[in-house]
């Protein structure tokens, strides 16, 4: 599995990742998780949303799955 694959398969097991936890799975620098993160959502797999508490921080999401689906 690529670095990329995991990724996916992260956010797939778990919606809702901010950066930095998809960082700690992928043992990625910021800077090469948000590479991955861009290109995986350019490809139509994920999208990302902006935290209702912190809105300096992302959520990443698979296509088809809606954030108002998690329980809080």
């Amino acid at each position: 599995m690529n670095t990329r694959e995991k990724i996916l398969r992260a956010i797939v097991d778990n919606p809702g990742l901010t950066t930095r936890e998809i960082m700690a799975i992928a043992q990625l620098s910021r800077t090469n998780t948000r590479e991955h993160l861009q290109k995986l959502e350019s490809m139509g797999s994920i999208y990302s949303e902006t935290d209702a508490k912190n809105p300096n921080k992302h959520r990443y999401y698979p296509i088809g799955e809606s954030p108002n689906s998690e329980t809080e």
